[in-house]
């Protein structure tokens, strides 16, 4: 593939200037006859040099820049881009056309010269001062060589082209600031904005917007107040306050803002489905619907809004409606694949294992692929046909390191799940010959081996790991929690698990663990803690069982049964509350 991506427009302007030339030297030569076409060599600059001083002097240099357009490109083909930069770079001194400044800056950016592609850039920006596509390209080229003041003499003349053409200047300038990479600068850059047009909100506006895509919270709040106080009735900046305050924490101050823009403009199918969003977010999923159903009735062909309720019904397990939704989007061709991959999950949950792998066969893209794949394996498996199952895995395009890892850890998951120790020992060597050391396949050989009884793998593997990765929390929970549970080296275990800890203190299986370690070192008061906290955040069988241990030998066996008998609503006959009571029964 070669370095330009728009060649044809690129050879258009070198075929003029060369043909320009081509009549040159033939006023020279005397009417030289051209000749076949030959393979284009880049000649020495020495060479060159003697090749100009023979051309009459008002077609040298035509002829020089015609030259350097073509050193340009051919450099730049053979990915010698400092020498395509330097060859543009002249040829702009050289040339009136601002194509030639145009693709001189192009070049030098894509080569991460920034300084070379700003000059170029300035040299465009005399030839073409109002364009707006020159004066975008300075203002990010001025941020990258540090120069904030110059790069505010851009915002200008972009805040005027955009007047002229009525057009929204500072949320054209948010569009252009948001992707750069240099968000300190972008941050030094609003801040001399709001200076000079201190009275206008949509400055403030825009600093707010580009704040808190930055994740700087405090200062977009700290901006749209500013832009709401300017401007009271300044809708948008009302609704992103909503947003900002949602990003802080402050879900209740966050609804009541957007309720009452909502009641203030009923009719705003914007401000209402923002706040269905919102309501979402926080969780309100039967206010939220009733939201989006309102949107829907005023907007029936809204794919988005349809979307919206489908993903929400399908969280309040309410199937048949979100069925219905997902068919809607595909019997109008939206979305299809994002359907495909949630009814093979509602056809799942109903346990018709047939019409889950049906659909899920159907996700042939999008980012529900590889899941959707791995389901129609695991849905195999569940059926007892383990077999069909890895030959269907092993059939998949495994060309991607990511992918193969993936999908060798599910196989090894797998077998594992089906008491086939050995054979997935054997999957996960294979895997770790061909990956070394991966730490994704070391961890699920970890967890095979602890499965196995093999303890002294499952230590070695998960060590491994944390000698690579020290902050790999998941091997650090893994080997405290298995330590904590399978040995008596609780000191040991409760280092891991602390670790885990204080990178991760709301990770419900780190607080499980954290608990669990406790309660093994006779902590009990803080391993009940610890355990309700585990508890609240994730409704896990396992976590009610150790809650349910350490309350019933702390002498609250009433609470325990509590516990284990909601536990057992969910999960049936749950193998980890059975042996929880177990345990119990022998003491």
């Amino acid at each position: 593939m070669t370095f330009f991506a728009n060649k044809f427009r690129f050879n258009r302007i070198v075929l003029t200037l060369t043909g320009l030339a081509f009549f040159g030297l033939q006023a020279c030569g005397g009417g030289v006859k051209p000749e076949k076409p030959k393979a284009v060599t880049v000649v020495s600059a020495k060479k060159h040099q003697k090749f100009v001083r023979k051309i009459k002097p008002e077609y040298a240099t035509r002829a020089h820049l015609v030259y350097l357009l073509m050193l340009a490109e051919i450099a730049a083909q053979k990915s010698q881009l400092s020498l395509s930069v330097a060859a543009y770079l002249k040829a702009t001194t050289l040339s009136d056309d601002p194509k030639v400044a145009e693709r001189s800056t192009r070049v030098a950016s894509f080569a991460r010269d920034y300084k070379s592609a700003m000059l170029s850039a300035e040299r465009w920006a005399k030839l073409q001062p109002g364009k707006l596509d020159v004066q975008h390209s300075l203002i990010i080229l001025y941020l990258r060589n540090n120069q904030i003041e110059k790069a505010m003499v851009s915002v200008d003349k972009v805040i005027e082209l955009t007047q002229k053409r009525k057009v929204q200047g500072f949320a054209h300038l948010v569009a252009l600031l948001s992707n750069e990479a240099r968000k300190k600068a972008v941050l030094e850059l609003m801040d001399r904005v709001v200076i000079k047009y201190k009275t206008n909100p949509q400055a403030w506006f825009a600093y707010a917007r580009l704040a808190l895509q930055f994740k700087k919270d405090d200062k977009a709040l700290e901006t749209v107040r500013q832009a709401i106080r300017l401007n009271p009735d300044f809708e948008v900046a009302q609704s992103l306050l909503a947003r900002i305050l949602m990003v802080q924490g402050k879900t209740d101050h966050a609804l009541a803002t957007m309720e009452k823009l909502v009641k203030a403009h009923p009719e705003s199918i914007a401000h209402r489905s923002s706040y269905a969003r919102l309501l979402a977010l926080a969780k309100r999923y039967d206010r939220a619907l009733k939201q989006f159903k309102i949107v829907l009735k005023k907007q029936p062909a809204n794919n988005d809004i349809v979307y919206a309720i489908a993903l929400l019904t399908l969280e309040q397990g309410k199937l048949k409606e979100s069925e219905k939704s997902f068919k809607k989007l595909l019997s109008r061709k939206k979305r299809v694949f994002e359907s495909y991959y949630y009814l093979g999950g509602i056809a799942e949950k109903r346990k018709q294992y047939k019409q889950a792998i049906r659909w899920y066969k159907k996700v042939r893209h999008g980012k529900n692929r590889l899941t959707a794949n791995i389901r129609v394996a695991q849905l195999m498996a569940k059926q007892g046909k383990i077999k069909q199952a890895r030959t269907y895995l092993q059939s998949l395009d495994r060309r991607d390191k990511t992918r193969d890892v993936r999908l060798y850890a599910v196989e090894i998951d797998m077998l594992s799940n089906e008491g086939k120790y050995d054979s997935a020992m054997q999957v996960a060597n294979k895997a770790l010959k061909k990956y070394i050391d991966d730490p994704d396949l070391l961890y699920a050989r970890s967890l095979l081996a602890e499965k196995a009884d093999n303890l002294v793998q499952a230590e070695m593997d998960l060590k491994k790991i944390i000698k690579s990765e020290p902050n790999n929390i998941h091997a650090l929970n893994a080997l405290g929690y298995t330590l904590a549970d399978r040995t008596n080296r609780y000191q040991e275990a409760y280092k891991y698990i602390q670790k885990a800890y204080q990178l991760s203190p709301e990770e419900p299986a780190v607080l499980d663990s954290m608990g669990w370690v406790l309660y093994r070192m006779g902590k009990w008061p803080e391993a009940i803690k610890h355990l309700r906290k585990a508890l609240s955040l994730l409704p896990d069988d396992e976590i009610a069982a150790h809650l349910g241990e350490v309350l019933w030998v702390s002498g609250k066996q009433s609470e325990a049964r509590e516990v284990w008998k909601k536990a057992l609503k969910t999960v049936p006959g749950s193998i980890h509350i059975r042996n929880a009571m177990k345990r119990l029964n022998k003491k």
